[in-house]
């Protein structure tokens, strides 16, 4: 479920993972490894946020170049 910020919302790592059909562990070490970028945004506890089109950028990435 998508988390509402300034009225925007943003997805959590492990909901931009399972979208993507990957580990959590493959979509920090894409990031890691600068294959994906990395959510521009965090929130207060320094997670993650990611927008609808990093989370479709991801998705393609996943399904086109790993």
């Amino acid at each position: 479920m998508p988390k509402i910020v300034d009225g925007k919302e943003f997805y959590l790592a492990h909901e931009v993972a399972k979208v993507a059909g990957i580990s959590k562990q493959t979509l920090l070490r894409w990031i890691t490894e600068k294959r994906v970028k990395d959510a521009a945004k965090r929130d207060r506890n320094g997670w993650r946020l990611f927008t609808e089109p990093e989370v479709e950028a991801i998705s393609r990435f996943a399904q086109d170049g790993a």
